[in-house]
């Protein structure tokens, strides 16, 4: 009985509701919002793989955006730090600046390393936002706030893919750097190169090509890097905590090239005159 003498109805508690529901999905649901809540059920049902963890917590939202206010915004300030990038990411270097008349050659290669990596990228945000955008825009309510601004979101990503579509080579000539010196090796095993003036000269040169390349590759991804974090860092952050339970923004390839450029030099000076001596010494 309530203060003022009315008879208050018994309302079923929420354990009790969930008590009578077996789709663990449907309990995820009920549960949506409460992380604590949330932590207890799927210890209970020994879900402890962090990849299964993630996966049914994402299923379990009850909505398509976790903040639709603050959504229109992130999505407009991401198409201009892409815009933005589109047109500095890789251009204006500082490499080569002491090289003297090389300069120009040195800046042109590591201008078009950086743009095969943030042309790469830009295509893979702009794809990842046009699918998720899609995906998003099919779960909302019809005639929603949600629905509305997703189809708007998903018809600007859609034009923004043509927009930045840029073209840029399928993967560096000069990643191949490293096939003279092990070229000249196998052929002086195989009686190919049977000077060995030639063949020491051969793989020499395609020494100094390889850690020439690394550098190159090095400087190259180190601008790309910068230029991708300093222009989408933010927003790309921002719009995936508005849009919510898609996991971590997608990153660019620049730890790829990297390790390229590690393993080049690693090559240069330990796999390759390994090559050569065995090549020199048949």
């Amino acid at each position: 009985m309530t203060i003022d003498g009315s008879v208050r109805t018994k309302e079923p508690h929420h354990e009790e509701l969930l008590e009578g529901i077996d789709n663990p999905i449907e309990r995820l649901k009920l549960l949506s919002e409460n992380e604590e809540e949330i932590a207890k059920y799927l210890d209970a049902i020994e879900v402890t793989s962090p990849r299964e963890r993630e996966m049914l917590h994402e299923i379990s939202r009850t909505r398509p955006l976790a903040q639709p206010e603050q959504f229109p915004q992130a999505h407009r300030n991401m198409v201009e730090a892409l815009e933005s990038l589109a047109r500095h990411g890789y251009r204006g270097t500082m490499a080569g600046k002491k090289a003297g008349p090389l300069r120009p050659i040195i800046r042109w290669w590591v201008e078009l390393i950086g743009r095969y990596l943030v042309v790469s990228y830009i295509r893979s945000i702009s794809t990842r936002l046009r699918n998720l955008y899609t995906l998003r825009e099919i779960q909302s309510v019809s005639g929603s706030f949600e629905r509305h601004e997703l189809r708007r979101a998903r018809l600007d990503a859609e034009r923004m893919v043509d927009a930045l579509r840029t073209k840029a080579f399928a993967l560096p000539a000069f990643l191949f750097a490293l096939a003279i010196p092990v070229g000249a090796s196998l052929g002086r095993a195989t009686g190919v190169l049977s000077s060995t003036a030639i063949a020491t000269a051969i793989g020499v040169v395609g020494m100094l090509l390889a850690l020439a390349a690394s550098w190159l590759i090095l400087r190259g991804a180190a601008l790309a890097s910068r230029r991708v974090r300093l222009a989408t860092r933010g927003p790309l952050n921002a719009l995936w905590t508005t849009i919510g339970w898609c996991g971590n923004p997608p990153k660019d390839q620049t730890r790829t090239f990297v390790i390229i450029s590690i393993g080049l030099t690693l090559g240069c000076w330990i796999i390759v005159p390994i090559l050569v001596g065995i090549g020199l010494a048949e």
